[in-house]
C-alpha cells in the first residue's frame, strides 16, 4: 500500500528540475533533436539558435527566405514539436 507522500523517481526528478530552474535546459537539448528529426537536416543547418524561454520558442535563422518559410508553418511546428515531445511545453514560437 503506497503511502501518500510516496513519489516516484520521474516526479521526484521533474519537481527537483522545477525548483533548480534546470528544466528548460533539458528540455532545449531536447527540442533541439526534435528539430532536426521534425525539420530535416536542411532547416537544422540554417538554425543558429534554439532558445525557451517560458514557453516560447526562439529559434534564429540564417536565411531569411528559410525564415519566412518557417513564419508561416510555425503553428503546424509547434504542433508537432509538443507532439514528439509529449507535453505542451512550447505555448508559442518566434522566428528570427
Amino acid at each position: 500500500m503506497k503511502k501518500k507522500n510516496e513519489q516516484s523517481i520521474g516526479e521526484i526528478i521533474r519537481e527537483y528540475l522545477k525548483m533548480t530552474q534546470l528544466e528548460n535546459h533539458v528540455f532545449e537539448t531536447r527540442i533541439a533533436e526534435v528539430w532536426q528529426e521534425a525539420l530535416g537536416d536542411r532547416i537544422t543547418l540554417e538554425t543558429e539558435r534554439i532558445h525557451l524561454q517560458s514557453g516560447t520558442l526562439f529559434v534564429t535563422l540564417k536565411s531569411p527566405s528559410l525564415k519566412n518559410d518557417i513564419l508561416m508553418r510555425r503553428t503546424v511546428i509547434r504542433t508537432v514539436l509538443n507532439e514528439k515531445l509529449g507535453s505542451e511545453i512550447i505555448k508559442s514560437v518566434i522566428i528570427r
